[in-house]
């Protein structure tokens, strides 16, 4: 589950690198997902349901931050290995095809 999280921090930072490149502007969005992250040192648990489902499931910072302790205690249920695995893969599968979006569009302009 440590390995599923660091996957998942990687494709949060690659889809801030191709933002980057975009619009070389990522001050702001790397200080988001660094408010985001801190909401994540608190087990996820202790929030109302729908946002205990958002932060789990569509920002997937329960899974990175909490998943690992809970596999640890034996908390959690062997379908959320399935699909925390999952959702780690398809979230670094699309921040690879946001970062090769990135660099076709990418102009270097240097003299």
């Amino acid at each position: 589950m440590i390995v599923n999280s660091l996957v998942i921090a990687t494709a949060f930072h690659i889809v801030v690198l191709a933002i980057g490149i975009l619009s070389t502007e990522v001050d702001h969005t790397i200080m988001i997902y660094r408010d985001i992250t801190r909401l994540g040192t608190f087990p996820v648990d202790i929030y109302i349901q729908p946002i205990q489902f958002i932060f789990t499931f569509i920002i997937p910072i329960g899974i990175m931050m909490t998943f690992p302790v809970k596999s640890l205690l034996s908390l959690l249920n062997p379908m959320l290995y399935v699909i925390s695995f999952g959702l780690g893969i398809v979230g670094l599968f699309i921040a690879m095809r946001v970062w090769r979006f990135a660099l076709r569009k990418y102009q270097s302009w240097g003299g």
